[in-house]
């Protein structure tokens, strides 16, 4: 990126060297921001990290220090081909990803950064590397536009946050179907899943009893109907203190143990595994049966 903003020659060099001949330029996360300013962070190791600020109100660049006029170039096509030449050296696992959207999608500045994010993720022809994503956006669209464009085999875990002060209703007939939501070990979502029905808990508990890697997944939900109807599906309820909670056997293993619990007090639900050692005494185990 340095080199780039030095002259044309040295910008058309780099922009036109073939994969085989990048280096790895090794970064440990990569953070961005959309709010007032579209922000993109590289944290690279032992060095000091890369900000670069897109400016709206001046239609500038910033890194380190040096304002760089954009003049009639576009601010959102600039910064997303900024990442685009810095992913291309990205050859080693990131250790997070992080894409932080605060605005609202109908009042947003740059309407289309993420639109234009995805389709450049379409062009780089590669899966990014990740074993974190994080991801705060106001729509499951904003999550869409990252998550099916992370390598499933090294994403671990999950986080998805809403906007500040905005609880956010979040749809996952989308998200579910990713291969990255199937294999990832811990999801972490601290927004309000409203009007969640008894079919949409019971799509989430097959798709984790089917899972080799999942964890655990936490959630919170605004209003959940439907509560006494759990179980004439999942059977017998078993009570701990203030939760109510249910075991069923995980598809190809004899130990691991989907436990689901629900605190109604404050409309939490919990999705984890555990060991079938660590079952409480009298709760029942219910079979695997694909259903």
């Amino acid at each position: 990126m340095t080199l780039r903003q030095v002259c044309k020659g040295l910008m058309h060099f780099v922009d036109k060297c073939n994969d085989a001949n990048l280096p790895d330029c090794r970064f440990l996360n990569i953070e961005m921001i959309v709010k007032e300013d579209i922000c993109i962070i590289y944290d690279p190791p032992y060095r000091i990290r890369h900000e670069f600020i897109y400016s709206e109100s001046d239609n500038s660049r910033s890194f380190n220090g040096k304002i760089t006029s954009l003049e009639n170039s576009n601010l959102v096509d600039v910064a997303i081909r900024d990442l685009e030449q810095v992913l291309k050296f990205q050859k080693c696992n990131l250790l997070e990803l992080s894409f932080l959207d605060h605005q609202p999608s109908n009042t947003s500045k740059f309407p289309n950064f993420r639109v234009k994010l995805s389709n450049m993720f379409k062009k780089l022809n590669r899966t990014i590397k990740t074993k974190r994503l994080s991801i705060t956006c106001d729509s499951q669209s904003g999550i869409m536009s990252i998550l099916p464009f992370i390598d499933s085999e090294t994403v671990s875990t999950l986080n998805l946050f809403p906007p500040v002060q905005n609880n956010m209703r979040m749809e996952f007939n989308e998200i579910s179907k990713t291969e990255q939501w199937k294999k990832v070990k811990n999801i972490h979502c601290e927004f309000y899943a409203l009007n969640m029905k008894i079919e949409d808990m019971s799509d989430f508990s097959r798709t984790f009893i089917d899972s080799s890697k999942f964890e655990c997944f936490d959630l919170q939900v605004r209003k959940f109907n439907d509560y006494m109807e759990i179980s004439n599906i999942w059977g017998p309820v078993f009570y701990f203190g203030h939760w109510s909670q249910w075991y069923f056997r995980m598809k190809d293993s004899d130990e691991k143990i989907l436990r689901i619990s629900i605190r109604q007090e404050i409309r939490r639900i919990k999705f984890d595994i555990t060991e079938l050692n660590d079952v409480r005494h009298r709760a029942i185990v219910h079979d695997y049966n694909g259903n």
